[in-house]
């Protein structure tokens, strides 16, 4: 193990884990061992995601494959990746294919390709959510995800849309430019996203091998400039190098090759940033979830003592009165999550409002580029006319749809992400009512873990567009070989123009379905969380409520011993909390 103060740091943590664990089986609390199980599945599984993004064809499964040290993901002449691809530590080899329907498939590395690529997996049409790629590479922490995107602005929009949606996932970000060319509009509008959502990125320009020093320079400190002026930062460095060599250096094991290739400085600052940035961020974060836990654990010894020096008939009138209460919680909270459905459809609403307002406006937008453009076909065979008139439709909607859509997807990301913050509000101020009440006639004190809730489901939106022939069908432009070329024109331009407000119809509908079901799994996920910490805070007095009954029909002595047993606890409990605050106070200097 290397000797950092992120390893120390790390065994710091994993040996505060174990004391909590022992602590949560001192304690009479089947919930607070079920909240000690969960906080030790996240501060296992936590990971980091280093996202590579870019334009397709600049070199990015090439630069993860020399991460790698090995040619595991495809690399060619056509854009690739057609989803997103995760890469995590493991022992052993092993690849899963996760599919929208939540079907996993293992797979050999030799069919990799027929899932991760265009040509393998056209246009994702097997339904392809995430690859999972486990792999012993020692380049990064075992902590560290490396995550590969499809390319943007190649032909295919849908692999523009999944890299899209996963910016926000990004804890850090290595983009990926070239010199053939230098950085495009395309890349421009990307990089103004990813500025927007992502503190840390690295530039790198690769294929360095293909120009000359001077060249090189040159277009470092064009793309610089760019760079600065679209992010509004002056601190920004960018790596220049070749990442075919530095991996054809990893592959012969040649010190020399990976040197010429330039490609240690970065490596270099990544392996810095991810040893002295990262880490201390992942390492609060952890230290803060295991201090919270010690709370709950503190309150609850506390209040099991509390509940002792109350008599019993009054222990069972209250028990009686909180019971009904509980009651009359479980009401409100139905009535919150109706609410909160109701507020969603207003948000649909609002979206469809809007889409009614700007469809004739695509439609009529749409309609023009088709007429401006047939001339320019219009010399070519019939059946040629039509399918270079139908992938001009395809490539139309997209450009006028895309130029609309992600105004409208961020209004109603943006009003969801309002609603879900006040309907929080409303389960936390339930959860508040619970303690109160619980604290008015117990006189005991519950904590509970908070979790973060956010827009978290990603979009599966693709675009639909034109008239497929089925097999026993005749296209209808084979009849107009019968008629004149000026009528056989205005037939076919007719026949393509028809399509128009169908397919604006039909992306409309796609487009609110997408979101639609985005909300509606993003509700789950937040109802499920809150029946968690309702569950959670109910369970813990409940629990103390029930100890406390039984603890009656004991004999003094019993009961004493109990009683010293816990505070000893709550002693170990108090102490572990002292050196966890003493770390975070020290790392947050």
């Amino acid at each position: 193990m290397r000797d950092t103060a992120y390893d120390i740091m790390q065994q710091n943590i994993k040996n505060f884990l174990q004391q909590i664990k022992k602590l949560s089986e001192e304690i009479d609390s089947e919930s607070i061992k079920r909240l000690a199980s969960s906080i030790e599945e996240k501060i296992e599984k936590d990971a980091f995601y280093l996202v590579v993004l870019g334009q397709f064809k600049r070199g990015k499964s090439t630069l993860i494959n020399y991460m790698l040290g090995t040619n595991l993901l495809p690399t060619g002449v056509l854009p690739l990746t057609s989803s997103i691809t995760k890469i995590y530590y493991s022992p052993e080899v092993k690849i899963d294919v996760i599919f929208y329907n939540g079907v996993k498939k293992e797979i050999p590395v030799d069919e990799l390709e027929l899932y991760c690529t265009e040509k393998g997996n056209p246009k994702n049409q097997k339904g392809v959510d995430t690859i999972e790629i486990g792999y012993p590479f020692d380049f990064l922490n075992k902590d560290v995800v490396i995550v590969d995107t499809p390319g943007i602005g190649s032909i295919y929009q849908h692999n523009t849309d999944v890299t899209y949606e996963f910016v926000d996932k990004a804890d850090a970000v290595i983009f990926v430019l070239s010199v053939d060319p230098p950085i495009t509009e395309v890349e421009k509008r990307f990089l103004l996203k990813i500025a927007e959502s992502v503190d840390k990125i690295f530039f790198v320009i690769n294929k360095c091998d293909l120009i000359s020093r001077n060249e090189l320079e040159e277009i470092a400190s064009f793309t610089k400039s760019v760079i600065m002026d679209i992010t509004k930062k002056e601190n920004i460095n960018i790596f220049p190098f070749s990442a075919k060599m530095a991996l054809e250096g990893k592959v012969l094991n040649s010190r020399e090759v990976i040197r010429k290739s330039g490609i240690e400085i970065f490596e270099e600052e990544l392996k810095r940033f991810l040893r002295e940035e990262k880490e201390k961020v992942q390492v609060l974060s952890n230290l803060k979830s295991l201090d919270s836990f010690l709370e709950v654990c503190k309150t609850f010894l506390e209040s099991d003592m509390k509940l002792r020096v109350m008599p019993l008939k009054q222990l069972e009138e209250n028990i009686k009165q909180f019971d009904e209460f509980l009651d009359k919680i479980n009401r409100n909270k139905i009535e919150i999550y109706k609410l909160f459905r109701v507020e969603m459809n207003d948000i649909l609403t609002s979206f469809d409002e809007q889409m009614e307002k700007i469809k004739k406006e695509l439609i009529m937008n749409i309609t023009k580029k088709i007429k401006d453009y047939y001339p320019s076909v219009a010399r070519f065979k019939r059946l040629k006319q039509k399918e270079y008139l139908e992938r001009y439709l395809e490539e139309a909607i997209v450009q006028e749809f895309e130029f609309q859509k992600r105004g409208l997807e961020k209004y109603v990301e943006g009003q969801f992400a309002i609603l879900l913050s006040r309907y929080c509000e409303k389960i936390n101020e339930l959860i508040k009512s619970i303690k109160d009440t619980a604290k008015e006639l117990f006189s005991i004190e519950i904590g509970y873990y908070e979790g973060l809730q956010r827009f978290v489901v990603q979009s599966k939106f693709t675009y639909k567009i034109g008239y497929e022939v089925g097999a026993l069908e005749i296209d209808p432009v084979y009849f107009t070989y019968l008629l004149p070329k000026k009528l056989a024109q205005k037939i076919i331009l007719k026949r393509v123009l028809d399509r128009v407000e169908i397919d604006v119809d039909r992306n409309i509908g796609r487009i609110r379905y997408d979101l639609l079901r985005r909300m509606e799994e993003s509700f789950e996920t937040f109802k499920t969380d809150m029946e968690d910490k309702i569950s959670q805070v109910c369970s813990l007095i409940s629990e103390l409520l029930r100890s406390t009954r039984e603890d009656f029909n004991k004999n003094k002595s019993e009961l004493e011993r109990k009683m010293a047993y816990n505070q000893k606890v709550l002693e170990k409990i108090i102490q572990l909390k002292d050196e966890i605050s003493e770390v975070i106070d020290h790392l947050t200097r």
